[in-house]
C-alpha cells in the first residue's frame, strides 16, 4: 500500500523535530531580549541609577568659572579727545552646602525609587517569562488537540467504510450511512478548527522569541508529568508571595520614597548654611578718574545664611501634597497585598482543580477506550449500532483532549504561582524542558484507541 500524503508529513516531522528543536533557555532568553517592558523597565532602572548619583552629588562642592571682558569709551564735555578703557575680569567660586536638610530626604527618595525601578525590572522579567511559558503551553495543549482530532477524523472516516461495507451487503442502513458522513463532516471540521488555532498558538509565541519554534511540535508532556503542591498550603505560597513579589516590594518602596518626599518638603521651612570661596584676577588700561592701568587678584571666604520666610503659602502647600502623596501609596500598598492575596488563592485553587481534573479524566479516558472496544465488538456481531461507535468515539475524543487541556493549564497555574511568588527562574524552565518528551505518533493514540 502506498504511503499517503499525511503518513509522509508525519513522518518528515518526525525525524525532522530533534534537529530543529531548540533548548527553552535559548528561547526565553530571545523572548526577554526582546519584549518591550523588559527594555523599558531596563531603560528606566538606569535612569533612576543616575538620579541616586545626583543625589549624592548635591552633598559635594561646586566650582564654577566665570569671565568678564569689556571696553568702554569715553569723552568728557566740552568736547575732548575720545578715551578708550578696556577692563578684563576673571573669577571662580567654589560652594559647598554647610547645613541644607533636604538633602538627606531627596537621597533616600532617589535609593528608593532605585530599588522600586529594579524591582519593576524583575517584574517585568517574570511578566515576560509567564507570557513566554503560557504561550508554549498553549502550543502544545493546541498541537494535542490538533492530534487528537487528527485520530478522531481518521477513525470517523474507518467507520464510515465499514457502515459502508455492511450497507452494501445489507447489514446496515442508509441512515446509519448518513450519520457516520455527518459524524466525519464534523471530525473534519473540528480538525481543521484546531489546525487553525495551533496556527495562531505558534503565530503568538513566534512574536515573542523572534523566530517560529517547529521543533515544538515534536514534544509533549507526559501523560503523568503533573506539578505538586503537596506539603504546602495555600498560606505558605502567600506568604512567600508577600516576600517576593516584585509588585508589592514596588508599592513599599513607593511608600518610602513618598514619606522621604514629605519630609523633604517639610525641610523646606528650615534655614541653610552654604560655605563658599572665591578668587578673582582682574585688570584694566585705566578708568575715567586715572591714566594709569590696574592689575590684581584678590580672594574672599565667606559663609551664606538662608532663611525661608514667607513664599506666598506655596511651601506649606507642598507639603500637605506630599502627605498626600503618601497616604496615596500607603492605599496602592494595601491595593497591592490585597491583588496579590487573590490572584494566589486563585492560581492555587487552579492548579489544585487541574490536576485533580487531569487524574479524574486520564481515568476516564481508559475506561472510555475500554467502552470503544467494547461497542466495536459489538458492532461487529450486531448487537451495537453504528451511532453507538461514534458516539464512544466521540466521547474518548473528548476525554483525552479535556484531559490534555487540564495538565496543561494546571502546570500553567503552577507557574503562575511561581512568579507570583517571585521565584520564577531560569531553573524552572530547565524543569519543564526535562518534562518534555517526544510527541507520541498518530498511530500510537489509534492503537490506544482500540481500532478493529
Amino acid at each position: 500500500m502506498k504511503p499517503t500524503l499525511r503518513g509522509l508529513t508525519c513522518l518528515l516531522l518526525c525525524v525532522s523535530a530533534p534537529a530543529l528543536a531548540q533548548p527553552l533557555l535559548d528561547l526565553q532568553a530571545r523572548a526577554l531580549d526582546g519584549d518591550p517592558g523588559v527594555r523599558a523597565a531596563r531603560a528606566q532602572a538606569q535612569v533612576a541609577g543616575h538620579r541616586v548619583h545626583q543625589a549624592q552629588a548635591a552633598f559635594g562642592p561646586t566650582a564654577t568659572l566665570t569671565g568678564n571682558s569689556s571696553r568702554t569709551r569715553y569723552t568728557e564735555l566740552p568736547e575732548a579727545d575720545l578715551r578708550v578703557f578696556r577692563a578684563d575680569q576673571w573669577a571662580v567660586q567654589v560652594n559647598l552646602p554647610l547645613l541644607r536638610g533636604s538633602l538627606w530626604p531627596a537621597l533616600e527618595t532617589a535609593q528608593a525609587q532605585q530599588q522600586q525601578a529594579e524591582a519593576a525590572l524583575a517584574q517585568a522579567r517574570a511578566d515576560a517569562m509567564q507570557r513566554f511559558v503560557e504561550a508554549l503551553l498553549e502550543v502544545l495543549k493546541a498541537r494535542d488537540a490538533r492530534s487528537h482530532a487528527d485520530v478522531l477524523h481518521e477513525a470517523q472516516a474507518e467507520q464510515l467504510a465499514a457502515v459502508r461495507r455492511s450497507y452494501q451487503v445489507g447489514r446496515a442502513a442508509v441512515t446509519e450511512v448518513r450519520e457516520a458522513e455527518a459524524r466525519r463532516d464534523i471530525a473534519l471540521a473540528q480538525y481543521q478548527a484546531a489546525d487553525a488555532d495551533l496556527d495562531l498558538r505558534q503565530q503568538v509565541l513566534a512574536e515573542l522569541t523572534g523566530q517560529p519554534a517547529p521543533g515544538l511540535l515534536g514534544r509533549a508532556l507526559g501523560v503523568d508529568a503533573l506539578p505538586s503542591l503537596e506539603g504546602e498550603g495555600v498560606h505558605d505560597w502567600l506568604a512567600r508571595a508577600l516576600a517576593g513579589n516584585p509588585n508589592v516590594r514596588q508599592a513599599e518602596l513607593a511608600l518610602d520614597a513618598a514619606q522621604a518626599e514629605a519630609r523633604r518638603a517639610q525641610l523646606a521651612h528650615a534655614p541653610t548654611l552654604e560655605g563658599n570661596v572665591t578668587w578673582s584676577r582682574s585688570s584694566d588700561s585705566g578708568t575715567t578718574t586715572t591714566f594709569f592701568p590696574r592689575r590684581g587678584n584678590s580672594s574672599a571666604i565667606g559663609v551664606t545664611l538662608t532663611v525661608p520666610l514667607f513664599a506666598g503659602g506655596a511651601t506649606q502647600s507642598r507639603v500637605e501634597e506630599s502627605l498626600a502623596l503618601v497616604e496615596k501609596a500607603r492605599a496602592e500598598l494595601d491595593l497591592a497585598r490585597r491583588t496579590l492575596n487573590i490572584g494566589v488563592r486563585q492560581a492555587y485553587v487552579t492548579v489544585m482543580s487541574a490536576v485533580a481534573q487531569a487524574r479524574s479524566l486520564a481515568a476516564a479516558e481508559r475506561s472510555q477506550a475500554l467502552s470503544l472496544r467494547a461497542n466495536q465488538r459489538g458492532y461487529e456481531i450486531g448487537m451495537r449500532v453504528n451511532a453507538d461507535v461514534l458516539d464512544a468515539q466521540g466521547k474518548l475524543f473528548e476525554a483525552r483532549r479535556d484531559m490534555s487541556r487540564a495538565r496543561h493549564e494546571a502546570w500553567a497555574g503552577w507557574f503562575r504561582l511561581r512568579a507570583l511568588s517571585g521565584a520564577l527562574v531560569e531553573a524552572d524552565m530547565l524543569r519543564l524542558e526535562a518534562l518534555l518528551a517526544d510527541a507520541p505518533p498518530a498511530a500510537t493514540l489509534r492503537g490506544r484507541q482500540a481500532l478493529p
